[in-house]
């Protein structure tokens, strides 16, 4: 299985990025109250991931979008957080009194001789937090290896992957680079937040915009079961077995998950907002766990619905707001304000999100209800699911039947145990509503999208009903609740164990795609960390100019096998006459020029490629003419179906190392 490194390290990078952040929220933010990593990445995601992306849509639009800029005003944002709405009005001194504090706590630290390892820890000495301490690192490492372990399972199937380097990836990654270019809206209307998410990743991680793209739909799995594991822990008394069951069912379970596993790489619009989704859901239903005022819960949640309406309009229009009704239903009392205050934001949104796409459909000249219409349908949402073990009809008839059961177990928990269990009802009852939705026949409702949505919900019910069948052999499982280390990691390696032994006939069954999409994108990876950006061209198909875009110049082969020998030979002949060049731009090459040549073991058959490993013997015999004239060419790649071969038209002056040293 080819692993690209930049796939790897930019997760790696990430991880790290999380945690340290994690480090400076506990050690200076909640420093005196216990906040475990699930929690921080929980609610900071829902309250400062929309609002990033808030930021890259209104600096794309003012043609100021970068890293920098975006980290800028995310902090500016944070920071108004932190001080609060209502000190904004008292700011010299909200400051005179912190500041002072903060430099006599400084001074009395300093005077009592405080050692370095006191400076940067923030444990507590406190018996209770110690508790509460043991916890948290518990919930750290079941969150670290739910997240890896997903990570792992999606980056398994990249071997059946049929969309890198298709039509459709392409077009995406055009979509990609257009934010560099600062476009949001370009040649057409299009809800288009998640690809600027995929730009801002490959900016925080440095990682190229392919590679970017290539793994968007493994982080956006990775952070979905991180997110339903976190769900049933506060939907439900089970802390530690149902969450795992839960998370792991959509991590692992493939051959009960109505998810094309060919097109398991692709980005996923439903699956990026429902990452915002499913903690707007949980607020809604407990506002409380969000431990914020009734004004910055609205300003939350309409950010929140924004960033969910920028990246996927079923999501906004179809699935969210049912279960705002339900919600509403099931909530506790005391919650029923705030529950009215997440609706008047849903509202808000839905003006804010309308006043911006009438605006952009103005600009373009294009029908808004046309754009609202077409945003509601999918054409890439895919229906055909070949590792099933059940047919989808008789998956989602077992899967309610579930849920009534359960239904009843919730009954009897409320008469004999007086325990209220309405959050788990209020997601048993919006599936059910999902899959009757999913039978409605309307030129509105795309039932291939819910079916693609249910992907999410079918993990949720059943960590759920975990939950349920965890409390009623309360008796027997109760204990392993108290041994939680231990059962989670017992229940964690069976769960993998399990998920490999049972679905592998399943999966092996599935056709391996061809490797030549992966190996080039992999060559393009190596290049752009080898060579100093626009230093270079490449020699490929032109359907792979786009990956070229912002980083470096291309040749396709036509002008590479008919005209490059001739400019070589001129620009060789005049090289030392810069008025020559400057007068005759077109005979200037570049300080290398990389050679992508595919050979006949390529499986490509019905790709752009197909055509491309016929021209090896051509391209060769190029390349001995120019070594033949003098020219050095070296094999910079080499793969089963791909060789790149650079030709080095001034030695030193290409590579990044060579730059350098």
């Amino acid at each position: 299985m080819l692993l690209t490194s930049s796939i790897l390290l930019g997760f790696i990078r990430l991880g790290f990025i999380l945690l340290f952040l994690f480090y400076l929220n506990r050690k200076f933010v909640n420093s005196k109250r216990s906040v475990s990593f699930l929690e921080f990445l929980t609610t900071n995601w829902f309250r400062y991931g929309s609002a990033t992306l808030i930021v890259v849509f209104a600096l794309v639009q003012t043609n100021a979008y970068n890293l920098f800029n975006t980290m800028f005003l995310l902090l500016v944002i944070i920071g108004i957080d932190l001080i609060g709405i209502e000190n904004l009005k008292h700011l010299r001194t909200y400051f005179n009194v912190h500041i002072k504090s903060t430099l006599l706590r400084f001074l009395r630290d300093v005077e009592n001789k405080k050692s370095l390892w006191q400076w940067i820890s923030v444990r507590s000495k406190k018996k209770k937090n110690k508790n509460k301490r043991r916890q948290n690192i518990l919930v750290l490492v079941l969150t670290i290896l739910i997240g890896g372990i997903t990570f792992i399972s999606r980056y398994f199937f990249i071997k059946y992957d049929n969309y890198s380097l298709s039509d459709a990836w392409i077009a995406d990654l055009a979509k990609v680079i257009e934010f560099d270019n600062q476009f949001w809206f370009k040649d057409e209307v299009a809800v288009n937040g998640e690809f600027a998410l995929v730009s801002l990743y490959g900016k925080i991680t440095d990682v190229s915009p392919e590679i970017a793209l290539q793994v968007i739909s493994i982080l956006e799995a990775t952070l979905l079961a991180v997110l339903i594991f976190w769900l049933v822990r506060k939907l439900t008394p089970s802390k530690v077995l149902a969450p795992i069951i839960g998370a792991f069912s959509f991590a692992l379970v493939y051959v009960l998950t109505p998810i094309n596993v060919y097109y398991l790489l692709e980005n996923d619009p439903t699956f990026m907002a429902m990452t915002f989704g499913i903690p707007i859901m949980v607020f809604y239903l407990r506002p409380e766990l969000l431990r914020v005022g009734k004004l910055s819960y609205y300003l939350s949640f309409v950010l929140a619905f924004c960033a969910v309406g920028l990246i996927d309009f079923f999501t906004l229009i179809v699935l969210l707001p049912p279960f705002l009704v339900i919600g509403l239903v099931f909530s506790k009392f005391g919650s029923k304000l705030f529950n009215l205050i997440g609706m008047l934001s849903y509202v808000t949104s839905l003006g804010v999100l309308f006043v911006v796409y009438s605006v952009a459909c103005h600009y373009i000249k294009a029908d808004f209800w046309e754009f609202f219409h077409a945003n509601l349908l999918s054409v890439t949402s895919y229906t055909y699911v070949p590792q099933l073990v059940l047919p989808y009809g008789q998956l989602i008839m077992y899967f309610q039947y579930m849920t009534l059961a359960g239904a009843v177990l919730i009954l009897l928990f409320l008469l004999v145990k007086r325990e209220n269990w309405s959050f788990t009802a209020a997601f048993f009852l919006y599936f059910n509503f999902l899959v009757f939705l999913a039978t409605v026949h309307n030129e509105w409702i795309d039932r291939d999208m819910i079916i693609n949505s249910l992907t999410v919900f079918l993990p949720i019910i059943f960590g759920l009903n975990a939950a349920l069948v965890v409390r009623f052999f309360n008796l027997a499982l109760y204990k392993l609740e108290r041994f939680a280390p231990y059962t989670a990691f017992a229940l964690m390696g069976g769960l993998v164990y399990a998920s490999i032994y049972f679905q592998q006939r399943n999966i092996e069954s599935l056709t391996e795609s061809d490797h030549t999409p992966k190996q080039i994108l992999d060559a393009y990876d190596k290049i752009s960390k080898t060579y100093f950006p626009y230093s270079y061209s490449i020699v490929n198909d032109p359907a792979t100019q786009v990956i070229s875009l912002n980083k470096h110049f291309f040749m396709n082969y036509e002008y590479f096998l008919e005209d490059y020998a001739k400019v070589d030979s001129i620009y060789f002949k005049n090289k030392k006459d810069p008025k020559f060049l400057i007068k005759n731009p077109q005979y200037a090459l570049t300080k290398s020029v990389l050679v992508f040549v595919l050979n006949a073991k390529s499986k490509a058959e019905n790709n752009i490629f197909s055509q491309n490993k016929y021209l090896s013997a051509e391209l060769e015999y190029k390349l001995d003419l120019l070594r033949q004239r003098g020219r050095k060419v070296n094999l910079f790649y080499d793969s089963e179906v791909l060789k790149v071969f650079e030709v080095v038209n001034e030695p030193g002056e290409s590579k990044i190392t060579e730059l350098i040293f």
